[in-house]
C-alpha cells in the first residue's frame, strides 16, 4: 500500500476550532442560533427564521447572527498551536471545514487571521458535512486526492462521512491532544 503525505488539514470549527461559551442569548437569539450548523445555503436559513422565528429583513436577522456569533465563540485550538503546524509543515495548507452560515467566515478572518488557507462553509458550497459532496467539494477545489487530506471533527456522523470517501480522520473530544494525533499521520 503506498501512503501518500498529506497535503491539506482541515479543521471543523465549533467544538474544534472554537468552541460555545454560555453567553447569555434572548430568547429569539437562542431560536436562531440553534438553526446554526447544516445549512445548505444562506437564503435558505433565512426563510426558516422568517417563517418560524422572526418576520423581518434579512439585513437585520444577519446583524442578528453576526452578534451572535461574535459573541458565543471562543478559541478552543490555540492559535500558537496552528502557527506551530504552519511553521514545521509550510507545504501543508490548512483550511476550515464547516456546516454553517457564510457570514461565520468574517469570524474566521477576524479570529485566526491568515492562518488558514481556504474556508470551505456549507452554506457557500451548497453541501453539507456528512454528504460525500462536502468532502468532494474540497478534494476537487484543492486538486488533491482523498489520502492527502487529514479531516478532524468532533461530531462523530462527520468523522464517518469522511471515512467513506477514504480520508483520513481524527475524531476529537476532550481526552485527546489534537498535535500528538496530527503528527501521527505527518
Amino acid at each position: 500500500m503506498v501512503i501518500k503525505m498529506i497535503k491539506v488539514i482541515a479543521f471543523d470549527l465549533v467544538g474544534v476550532l472554537v468552541r460555545e461559551t454560555d453567553f447569555p442569548l434572548s430568547e429569539i437569539e437562542a431560536k436562531i442560533e440553534r438553526l446554526f450548523g447544516p445549512n445548505k445555503s444562506d437564503k435558505e436559513f433565512l426563510d426558516i427564521v422568517k417563517e418560524n422565528i422572526i418576520d423581518t429583513s434579512d439585513e437585520e436577522i444577519l446583524e442578528i447572527v453576526t452578534q451572535i456569533i461574535n459573541s458565543i465563540y471562543a478559541i478552543k485550538f490555540s492559535l500558537q498551536d496552528l502557527k506551530a503546524l504552519k511553521e514545521e509543515y509550510p507545504n501543508v495548507k490548512l483550511v476550515v471545514a464547516t456546516n454553517h452560515l457564510s457570514l461565520v467566515s468574517d469570524y474566521i478572518y477576524n479570529t485566526f487571521g491568515n492562518l488558514f488557507d481556504k474556508i470551505y462553509i456549507s452554506a457557500n458550497i451548497n453541501a453539507i458535512k456528512p454528504d460525500k459532496e462536502f468532502y468532494e467539494h474540497i478534494l476537487k477545489d484543492l486538486n488533491i486526492s482523498s489520502q492527502e487530506m487529514l479531516f478532524l471533527d468532533d461530531s462523530e456522523r462527520n468523522i464517518i462521512g469522511a471515512k467513506q470517501c477514504s480520508i483520513p480522520t481524527i475524531h476529537v473530544t476532550k481526552e485527546i491532544n489534537i498535535l500528538n494525533e496530527i503528527e501521527k499521520y505527518m
